[in-house]
């Protein structure tokens, strides 16, 4: 019995020490630098896929006003 819960005090703390251990290096991964920088370039990336895709768009309503002129 004395064993028993041993171990499930052992595997207590190890949990609570996993934990700790993960809390830390997730707020030395918010903090750092590199993830601000991160969070700059895919807003930065997802700025020129739209700008590229409303080119494009603009690009085919011209087409496709050029193929009405010339059937016309």
């Amino acid at each position: 019995m004395e064993f028993l819960w041993t171990l499930i005090i052992v595997s207590l703390i190890s949990f609570i020490v996993v934990l700790i251990i993960a809390a830390i290096i997730r707020y030395a991964i918010d903090s750092s630098n590199t993830s601000r920088k991160l969070d700059i370039l895919i807003k930065e990336v997802h700025y020129l896929k739209t700008e590229i895709k409303k080119m494009q768009h603009h690009k085919q309503q011209d087409g496709s006003k050029h193929i009405i002129d010339e059937k016309v």
